[in-house]
């Protein structure tokens, strides 16, 4: 082999690793593009939003929660944009998946920037969205929720308050007694207790002079 043949070998050899190296860096970004953070998911979403396209952000928000389950950012966003469009079901279907999910990761959640978020933070969120279907008079499915958080949560005095005062509202002490006497033993001091226990016994007293 003559020397020029030689070194047109190890020309070819060096550039076959150059070309090497650079398809491993373009499968890295490629890989990178392919894979964008949570932030990239709201981000779109609020153009979407912007741009009034609300079946496009729905479809960037499934998207985000399905690549990112635990940021809870990205859920309750959805439970927002639920509301927004006053889809009270929509919200109930998504705040209980919450709470499931919340079994399956251990309330290990995130938030934004990668923040770490607990238990209490997820329900307190929860709660508020509550008030919203309380207020809007949907209390169909706020005990919908109420009884998804207990079945996980079961002493979460707000929760026992909330399928009482479901209860309460229809007239039927009968179903709140059992709630309200389980979030007495848990709190005894709560004021919000305390109020809805004097409801209830006057509801009682009235239903009893009835019979």
């Amino acid at each position: 082999m003559s020397e020029k043949d030689s070194a047109m070998k190890k020309l070819l050899a060096l550039l076959a690793v150059m070309l090497a190296a650079l398809g491993i860096w373009g499968a890295y970004r490629v890989l990178s593009y392919a894979e964008p953070d949570a932030a990239f998911y709201a981000e779109k979403v609020n153009r979407a939003l912007e741009e009034n396209e609300p079946q496009q952000a729905f479809d960037y928000i499934n998207l985000g929660i399905e690549a990112y389950p635990d940021h809870l950012d990205l859920r309750f966003g959805k439970v927002y944009m639920c509301q927004m469009i006053a889809d009270y079901d929509c919200m109930g279907n998504e705040l209980v998946k919450i709470l499931d999910y919340s079994a399956a990761n251990d309330n290990r959640w995130k938030w934004l920037k990668e923040e770490d978020r607990d238990r209490l933070f997820m329900l307190g969120v929860v709660q508020n969205y509550q008030k919203i279907l309380w207020e809007d008079n949907k209390t169909d499915v706020m005990r919908r929720v109420a009884e998804t958080v207990l079945r996980y949560y079961p002493d979460h005095v707000e929760s026992l308050n909330t399928m009482a005062v479901s209860y309460l509202s229809e007239g039927d002490w009968q179903n709140a007694e059992s709630y309200l006497q389980t979030a007495r033993q848990l709190a005894p001091e709560d004021n919000v207790v305390q109020a809805n226990l004097k409801r209830w016994a006057e509801m009682k007293e009235e239903g009893k002079g009835k019979n």
